[in-house]
């Protein structure tokens, strides 16, 4: 396959993942407050739409499993333009107090939108780099989505509870540089002579997929650490606030804080693992990292001031996330350096396990609650 290895081919590539990411955090972080501030909507509830929007991704994604996945650009412009549709909607309906199934419906689809155009940014980017400098590529790519999880809290904290909704002007704004820069520097990478791919069902291809290990042990971490990072994106805003009296301000500082490894270590690392490949190593010491500063986390109590249960709820999460940080770039790099020049079901069944932990809340809040 040609490939397009340009600096300003890659260095486009890098910048549309980062306005991407810019877009997806300004709503990702404050959905959930506007859902119970606008549309009074409990917290039960709350998480039963975030299941019920992932079991629709689910579902879409089967679907999309049957077809031939061509044209990567064309896939991105219609994901984007339904986007565009859905932070309207949302928007307006938020603002006018209008319809909450509107809302809702805006919702649901916007959730499976994201991880659908990252599945198409993922082929680009193989098209892009060499298999032996994919480490420290996705160090980069990995950085540059996770440099908006730092800068937009820090924004946030400048707004209030009724100026929320301006999230979501402000992500469909972000939404335009991306268009661009996809549209004028990358190209659709097309190799004519390549061979039409045999045809197989979706439950032969999900058979193929489980069945290799590095495939399936791919998949679970990404759905545990979407799980992790579900959890503490939708919730620690909320929790932070009712259980600990934190203000909008210090629940910014806090999370652009504690998110600051991921821009730290991953570069750094993701190049460590191309000379060394030593992930499995890497992977094992964010796994203790996390599991244990989460759980120091947790057992910070109000009862200790403000001021010293903030200042240890900083310091705990901020080194849980430099455990996520290791287990992302190993696993990531791990994954694409063996996926390469395989069928795409493997990506989007990859991408598909950021949907799989939501959809697993819905089922616990239907039977356990």
């Amino acid at each position: 396959m040609q490939r397009y290895l340009s600096l300003r081919v890659q260095t486009a590539l890098y910048l549309s993942v980062f306005f991407l990411g810019l877009h997806h955090v300004f709503v990702y972080f404050t959905n959930a407050s506007i859902m119970k501030e606008y549309f009074h909507l409990d917290i039960y509830t709350i998480l039963g739409l975030y299941g019920v929007s992932s079991i629709f991704g689910i579902c879409v994604y089967l679907l999309l499993f049957k077809t031939k996945q061509k044209h990567t650009k064309n896939r991105i412009y219609i994901a984007t333009i339904i986007e565009f549709i859905c932070l309207g909607l949302m928007y307006v309906t938020t603002i006018t107090d209008n319809s909450v199934w509107l809302y809702i419906t805006a919702f649901i689809i916007h959730h499976t939108i994201t991880p659908y155009i990252l599945f198409n940014l993922d082929k680009l980017f193989e098209d892009y780099t060499h298999i032996q400098d994919r480490g420290k590529g996705r160090g980069i790519y990995l950085t540059m989505w996770n440099t908006p999880f730092i800068v937009v809290p820090l924004m946030l904290s400048a707004l209030s509870t009724s100026t929320l909704a301006l999230t979501y002007s402000i992500a469909f704004c972000l939404l335009i540089p991306f268009v661009i820069l996809i549209h004028s520097y990358i190209q659709n990478p097309v190799d004519e002579s390549e061979p039409e791919p045999k045809r197989i069902s979706i439950t032969e291809k999900m058979r193929i997929f489980w069945s290799d290990t590095l495939d399936r042990k791919a998949f679970i971490t990404q759905a545990c650490l979407h799980l992790y990072y579900g959890s503490t994106g939708i919730l620690l805003p909320i929790y932070l606030h009712e259980y600990f009296g934190f203000e909008w301000g210090h629940i910014g500082a806090l999370l652009a804080v504690i998110t600051t490894p991921f821009i730290l270590v991953q570069i750094p690392f993701g190049k460590l693992e191309d000379k060394n490949h030593n992930e499995k190593r890497m992977f094992a010491w964010g796994v203790i990292i996390t599991i244990a500063f989460t759980i120091a986390a947790i057992l910070v109590s109000p009862s200790l001031g403000i001021e010293l249960s903030y200042f240890l709820l900083l310091v705990f999460l901020f080194i849980s996330r430099v455990g996520c940080s290791l287990i992302e770039i190993s696993s990531e790099s791990l994954f694409y350096k063996h996926v390469t020049e395989r069928d795409e079901f493997a990506l989007l069944a990859f991408r598909s396990g950021r949907l799989v932990p939501y959809a697993l809340g819905i089922v616990f809040f239907l039977f356990f609650l």
